[in-house]
């Protein structure tokens, strides 16, 4: 069970509820009855970001490393999508950035499933 927060009464750690999005609002304050001394407290949310970072040479002159994108319906059969960036193309390609585009298609495709 991951615990929300420390009850400020007793110590005992609680869990907020948040059905139906309650709790999760920053600057708002909320309510929460401790399940083991009943006490009444209240709490605020804060939000944190975390950034995963990668190494993409095509954004710095270098070509984009292109995979065809297999999706469904099979609306765009030249859809590529760069592994590195957020270059994609659903058949119009940067060819100055990636002459190699056709090469590409061959590779390992990217799988992408639409709903």
């Amino acid at each position: 069970m991951r615990n929300d927060v420390e009850c400020p009464y007793c110590g005992s750690d609680q869990e907020i509820c948040h059905d139906d999005g309650y709790g999760v609002e920053e600057g708002e304050m909320y309510e929460h009855e401790c399940s083991h001394c009943n006490m009444t407290f209240s709490f605020t949310t804060s939000i944190s970001f975390y950034y995963d970072a990668y190494k993409a040479p095509c954004l710095n002159g270098g070509k984009h490393e292109l995979k065809k994108v297999i999706h469904s319906p099979d609306l765009w059969p030249d859809w590529v999508r760069c592994k590195n960036c957020s270059f994609e193309s659903r058949g119009e390609v940067d060819k100055e950035r990636s002459d190699d585009y056709l090469k590409e298609l061959n590779t390992e495709p990217i799988i992408f499933n639409e709903v």
